[in-house]
């Protein structure tokens, strides 16, 4: 069974976001939801990368390329799961935690700034995953190919005597 933290610890996930354990629980992030949401975002750059990795990750030794591959996934994996996470992010966001009573204050969006930086981290590391990937030999099953035919026909006249 495939579990998120065999892609990103939650500590990484939080530290993407500049959150505390308070803040985003584990609980909250062992939910299958964020760990589907990563899975369609890696079979949108190939549906064989998800198992790739996997059984690259269970390798005690790594060529260059698988080794990339593994290092890049690690990085992309947190960014991924914080990107989806910045939509909701500020609900766990309190503004003010005391103890001893139930009252919490929320600020308007704390992340404002944090958002840019996480998605243009993202941006990067999917570029650089998609060519980890590429990298091993693998063809991208979002590529599209074009096939170009050419076909020849005689010409129904001699231009010659044109007969």
């Amino acid at each position: 069974m495939t579990v998120l933290s065999q892609f990103a610890l939650p500590d990484e996930i939080r530290a993407v976001l500049g959150v505390s354990q308070e803040e985003i629980t584990d609980l909250t992030l062992a939910m299958p939801l964020y760990l589907r949401q990563l899975q369609f975002e890696l079979s949108d750059i190939d549906e064989n990368l998800e198992s790739t990795y996997l059984s690259i990750a269970a390798l005690s030794s790594r060529t260059v390329a698988e080794q990339k591959l593994y290092d890049v996934m690690q990085a992309f994996a947190p960014y991924s799961v914080g990107r989806i996470l910045l939509g909701s992010v500020t609900l766990f966001a309190p503004k003010r935690i005391t103890d001893g009573k139930a009252e919490m204050e929320r600020i308007i969006d704390p992340f404002s700034d944090v958002k840019e930086g996480v998605i243009a981290a993202y941006n990067s590391l999917y570029d650089r995953l998609r060519s980890a990937y590429e990298a091993l030999g693998n063809t991208m099953a979002t590529q599209s190919r074009t096939w170009t035919y050419a076909v020849s026909a005689g010409l129904a006249t001699d231009p010659v005597t044109n007969a």
